[in-house]
Formats: structure tokens, sequence, C-alpha cells
């Protein structure tokens, strides 16, 4: 019996191993491998056109020494936390809608769902037409109401506040799917409890459902930070190319920048690794606060 279950346990694990070889080669490949070549090139003075001569930390040195690399910096830094903040809100609150209207939840869901599935090239030129200083809906409605044209990608001060609400737009149905399967899974017997005491819905909400969902909340954040800071390129490129005055000027487009229109890979490539850092660090922060709130 014991030799039997030894051969069903080896064959359940080698069985375990072949399903998940495909993704982990996948990773491998397509993962791994360029964050290890991104990192070694990060150490070499290295062009578009093979050029490979190793400079040691001189990248690094010309990257904390660069006033473009910090404005850039703090771009991406206030654009990553109205992002993480209002995307987490509006998903949150998009949930709740669904979960209160059970009768019509699969058609809300499904309208809500339409950003998702859209490019993201046709989401940045759809709303580079609305916000359009001319001809753009939004500023025929502004106006109609007897108000003035604004400049919106074309403002310096208006720019980064505009490429955030479209990326908003973009993913925060996504995210109200996750917490709707939270929702899910908070357990029936707690709402009634909290009926029974007399809380309000207000109450059942802050003292059931929110408890219930540090975990969602917990990974929502994780990844919207993450898309946040590398998932922009996209919407950088086709609304704005960075600009105006490099008011939107993203780490990662600063980076693509660096790359293919100056030909300085090495130093591109010391701009995504401290990208990495920065996103473990953050990462590493959000999952110790969150484990402390457990206990």
């Amino acid at each position: 019996m014991r030799n039997k279950y030894l051969i069903k346990s080896k064959r359940d694990t080698i069985d375990g191993y072949a399903f998940i070889a495909p993704s982990l080669i996948i990773i491998g490949l397509f993962v791994l491998v360029p964050a290890i070549r991104l990192v070694y090139l990060s150490f070499f003075d290295a062009n578009i056109m093979g050029k490979i001569v190793f400079s040691g930390l001189d990248n690094y040195a010309s990257l904390f020494l660069s006033r473009e690399f910090f404005r850039s910096f703090t771009v991406t830094l206030r654009f990553m936390v109205m992002v993480v903040v209002f995307q987490t809100l509006v998903a949150f609150i998009g949930a709740l809608i669904v979960q209160g209207s059970r009768k019509a939840s699969s058609a809300i869901r499904t309208i809500f769902f339409i950003p998702v599935i859209i490019s993201f090239v046709v989401v940045g030129y759809l709303w580079q037409g609305l916000y359009n200083h001319d001809y753009g809906l939004i500023n025929a409605l502004i106006t109609a109401m007897h108000g003035k044209r604004q400049g919106f990608l074309n403002n310096p001060s208006q720019a980064l506040y505009a490429l955030t609400i479209t990326c908003i737009w973009k993913s925060w149905p996504y995210f109200m799917m996750i917490f709707i399967a939270g929702m899910n899974e908070v357990p029936k017997e707690l709402y009634e409890s909290a009926e029974i005491d007399g809380a309000s819905s207000l109450r059942k909400l802050w003292s059931v459902t929110v408890p219930m969902l540090r975990r969602t909340i917990l990974f929502i954040l994780l990844i919207t930070t993450m898309d946040s800071v590398v998932k922009v390129f996209t919407p950088v490129f086709v609304m704005t190319s960075g600009g105006p005055r490099g008011s939107t000027d993203l780490l990662v487009h600063y980076a693509w920048r660096m790359a293919f229109r100056f030909g300085d890979v090495g130093y591109a490539s010391s701009i995504m690794v401290t990208v990495l850092v920065f996103l473990m660090i953050v990462g590493t922060v959000q999952i110790k606060v969150g484990e402390r709130n457990e206990r």
C-alpha cells in the first residue's frame, strides 16, 4: 500500500510539473531572460547599432545626476498615486452598484466591461479626439455651458490629469470584476448577523465588506501600482508623446526615448532597472502593511 501511495504521489508530482512546464517556459523566455538582459546591459555603454563597452556604474551615476530623470520620476509618482487611489475607488463603487442591482447585473457588467476589451491604441485616439481643443466633445459641452475651451492634452497643467482619466476609464472595470468576485465570497451569515444587530447598510459595508476584502484590496493595489508604472507606454505614446513640456513623460516613455531616439540602450536599461527596484520596494511595503492590518 505504501509503495502504491508513493508511486501515485510521484505521478501526481510529475503531472503537476508537466502542466505548469509550458507556463514556466514562457515566463522564462519572455520575462526572466529579458529581465536578466536588462540588468546586464545597464552596466554597459550600449547602443542600437550593437556597440557594447563595459562602463560599470556610469549609467547609474548619470541617471541620479539627471534632472530629466527626476522630473520623469516625479511625474510617474504623481500619476501612480492618482491611478492607484481613484481607480481602486471607482472599481469598488462599480462593484457595489453591480452587486446592488442583481436583476440587471449581467447587463451592467457587460456595459461596464466594454473599455477593457478595446485596444489601448484605440482608447488613446478616442480620448485624444474627445479632448481636442477645436472639435472635441468635451470642449463642445464646456462651450455649450458658456465655459472657456480647455487645452487638456496641450496644457502642461492639465495633460497628466487627462491622461490619468483615460487610463482609469480603460482599466477600472477589470478590477471591478475582481472586487465582485471577492464580495461573492463574503459569507452571508456575517451580513445576517449585522442586520440582527441593527447595523445600517453603511455600517455593514465598513464593518463587514471592507475587512473581508482586505486580501482582494491588497491584490488590486499591487497590480494597479505595477500597471500604472510599467503598462502605460501606449497611452502616453499615442496621446501626448510625453508632452507638453515633459508633463506626461513617464519613466517608461523616457526610457523608450533614450533607447530608440537617442540610441543609448545602456542608459535606458538603467532607467528600467531602477523602475523595477522601485516597484519591488513599493510592493514590499504594501504587502507588509497589508499583513500588519490582518493581525
